[in-house]
């Protein structure tokens, strides 16, 4: 989805709280919570905006995995690396706001598969 130049903040930010809500209620995302409740794991989706220059603004929907402490979980073979996801969902180009539908990018769909197999290992 492309946005005029005349865009309204609010209407990024509906757009990006619609997304989030189609990533939580996807039918991989069953899968996901599957895993993790067989792990005693939780998890946090949300929206992490860079609106500090208007005309670079960026905002990515992130995915992180905690333990019942509540600390993040690491990857077992990368020791220094987080399980989680960090996905862009809307950036600026040539003066217009972009914004990604998830649920059809197939780049966000296989980083979702990966995530979920990671916490397999786990």
């Amino acid at each position: 989805m492309v946005f005029n130049k005349n865009v309204k903040k609010y209407e990024i930010e509906k757009f990006e709280v619609g997304s989030l809500e189609k990533v939580v209620n996807f039918s991989l995302m069953s899968s996901f919570r599957e895993e993790l409740y067989k792990r005693n794991l939780n998890y946090k989706v949300e929206i992490i905006r860079d609106d500090t220059d208007s005309k670079k603004y960026t905002a990515f929907l992130t995915i992180d995995v905690f333990n019942e402490k509540g600390e993040r979980v690491y990857e077992s073979d990368e020791p220094n690396c987080c399980l989680m996801l960090c996905e862009p969902i809307c950036y600026t180009h040539h003066g217009h706001i972009i914004g990604i539908d998830l649920i059809e990018d197939k780049k966000f769909i296989q980083s979702l598969e990966l995530l979920i197999e990671q916490v397999k290992k786990h």
